[in-house]
């Protein structure tokens, strides 16, 4: 075996590195520690090699990855410690059994539900391999789950758990048309139906429903918010059924006009790979994002909330922040050993809340908790 197969606990692979979010984490990953080392993982070869030089260093290099190919993404993760998944879900299953060949860990950004089901069918695997694969650890899902332990460790019983994300973008509005994040996703999440735990049962709904306005603190304040499908409703329900909880359910922010138009282009005909290439807004991001969880339990409610803003800096918007950095940290957790439980773990199983709380705190969000009757 050479040198550089041997395998180094900090030596990490982000898959999708050049990505949006997957730029985020690179980022984070090289200013975390100098004894960091990056590969960017990308189908784009010329892109994850001039993102990789942009960074003047010889701790981050750029490669070739096919994430279709789980027999070329081990050949490339061999020697690295940790795996960051920033694909699309639809890969995790084959990106998940490269991690397994070449025997490194593994983190990802979320299955949608149906995938991290899927995927948590391989604990077993993973286990016995002594490695740890730690389930959507994104912002949502990945804080949220984190922020649900947090709040189910302030109560006995815990009936019910409600998820809520809202942004709030300060630029003036922009006359184009334009997708937030992963086209794919917001579309799916959009068309498919959302999975809700109500009365001890899992049960689908129907999608683009349920709409509620939620009040959150400033600057976001009131926002439109709509059920969707996510990943937290596929492990929460199961991670605390000791603790009672009978009803758990996911909504996301998003304008009403903006759901019509996307439904609007969908019925005419467009794809997703059309609408993905709909440029974005290339001003100065001037946004907020809160990530929420409300639990309830014996007539007390938690209210828990983490607060992200957009990075000048890095010129990202908050959801950039809030979503890339929290896979970095868990990452580091896994290959520092912070984490050491194995197996295949959804994030408020794997994830220690306080440190976790503390890196949010260094990357400049904010976690507030607060109980009511």
């Amino acid at each position: 075996m050479t040198i550089k197969n041997i395998r180094s606990p900090r030596k990490f692979v982000v898959l999708g590195g050049v990505g949006t979010i997957g730029r985020v984490v690179v980022r984070d990953l090289f200013e975390s520690d100098p004894r960091n080392r990056i590969t960017i993982a990308d189908y784009n070869a010329m892109g994850s090699r001039k993102y990789a030089q942009s960074f003047r260093s010889r701790r981050v290099r750029g490669a070739f990855a096919d994430a279709s190919r789980p027999a070329q993404l081990a050949q490339l993760f061999r020697g690295h410690g940790v795996v960051i998944n920033c694909t699309q879900h639809n890969f995790n299953l084959r990106v998940m059994q490269a991690a397994l060949s070449a025997k490194i860990h593994y983190v990802d950004l979320g299955g949608l539900f149906y995938w991290t089901r899927r995927q948590l069918k391989l604990n077993g695997q993973f286990r016995r391999a002594g490695l740890t694969a730690v389930l959507g650890m994104g912002c949502a899902p990945g804080i949220t789950n984190v922020l649900t332990r947090a709040a189910a460790g302030m109560l006995d019983c815990l009936d019910s758990v409600r998820i809520r994300v809202g942004t709030k973008d300060l630029n003036p509005p922009v006359e184009s048309f334009y997708f937030p994040y992963s086209a794919q996703t917001i579309v799916e999440e959009f068309t498919l139906r959302p999975w809700i735990f109500d009365h001890g049962r899992f049960r689908q709904v129907e999608p683009r429903t349920a709409w509620e306005q939620v009040d959150f603190p400033r600057p976001v304040g009131k926002q439109w918010l709509v059920r969707t499908r996510h990943s937290e409703v596929a492990t929460i329900p199961l991670t605390f059924r000791g603790k009672g909880v009978k009803f758990c359910d996911f909504k996301v922010g998003f304008d009403r006009s903006f759901v019509r138009e996307v439904m609007k282009r969908l019925d005419a005909g467009w794809t997703v790979r059309e609408l993905a290439r709909l440029p974005a807004p290339r001003g100065k991001p001037n946004d907020y994002e809160i990530a929420r969880v409300t639990a309830r339990g014996h007539g007390r409610t938690i209210t828990a909330d983490c607060l992200a803003k957009a990075s000048r800096r890095w010129r990202v918007t908050a959801g950039d922040v809030d979503t890339g950095c929290p896979p970095s940290i868990v990452a580091q957790m896994v290959a520092t050993g912070a984490i050491t439980r194995r197996g295949v773990l959804p994030p408020e199983v794997a994830v220690p809340v306080q440190p976790f709380f503390a890196e949010l705190r260094k990357r400049g969000m904010k976690v507030v908790c607060r109980m009511s009757p």
